[in-house]
């Protein structure tokens, strides 16, 4: 009866062997998807650093663009108010002149 309880403990360890086998290579597998992913984690942080400095980027941009259009705005309504001087000052001057008949101002020409 030895024999037939060593057929039955080879044929016990050759099963336990498979089984280590297999848990080996499936502890390689997911070592190996583990690696991926640490991989594809870090190509994201690296995609996302890039995002975030492009979008500091396009704020500063923004914020130029913003300031830029607000200069403008300002110099057109100082220019305009300046031109309001020299265009629509002499006619309020020049009808105050003619509805009352005196002079609210004048101007003095002096060339040496």
């Amino acid at each position: 009866m030895s024999i037939p309880s060593a057929v039955s403990s080879s044929s016990q360890l050759q099963s336990s062997q498979r089984a280590a086998d297999q848990a080996a290579q499936t502890a390689r597998s997911l070592r190996s998807q583990a690696r991926e992913a640490r991989a594809e984690a870090d190509r994201a942080d690296n995609e996302a650093r890039s995002l975030e400095s492009k979008a500091t980027q396009a704020q500063a941009t923004a914020t130029q663009a913003s300031l830029s259009v607000q200069t403008t705005t300002s110099f057109n309504t100082v220019q305009n108010a300046e031109a309001n001087v020299y265009t629509v000052l002499p006619k309020l001057v020049s009808l105050n002149n003619q509805t009352t008949g005196q002079a609210a101002g004048s101007v003095l020409h002096t060339t040496a």
